[in-house]
């Protein structure tokens, strides 16, 4: 009985860290610091309209984005925005018929 709460503590944390998981990441682990919101058509891709809203949002002062400026001179280049891994869209399955 003395071991009940840490159990459930222990069985809470596993199941939302495997729920979390199953969704999209999106988050510092993954490199993404909150850019697949930008994704807008959630392909995967980052097109041009895309990626000017990024850029709006990181001059806009964002601070979830600062991370992504690795040279740190203030502003999104290509190559930081072509670094940027999103969330890829899952591949549906094919029917057997």
């Amino acid at each position: 009985m003395k071991h009940t709460p840490l159990l459930l503590l222990t069985a809470f944390l596993l199941f939302s860290t495997s729920a979390h998981a199953k969704g999209k990441k999106d988050d510092r682990t993954s490199g993404t610091y909150g850019c697949a919101k930008f994704d807008v058509n959630e392909d995967g891709v980052l097109d041009a309209t895309e990626i000017e809203a990024l850029r709006k949002a990181f001059a806009e002062g964002d601070s979830a984005l600062k991370p992504l400026d690795a040279n740190n001179d203030g502003k999104l280049d290509d190559a930081e925005i072509a670094a940027i891994k999103l969330p890829q869209p899952e591949k549906k399955k094919k029917k057997k018929a």
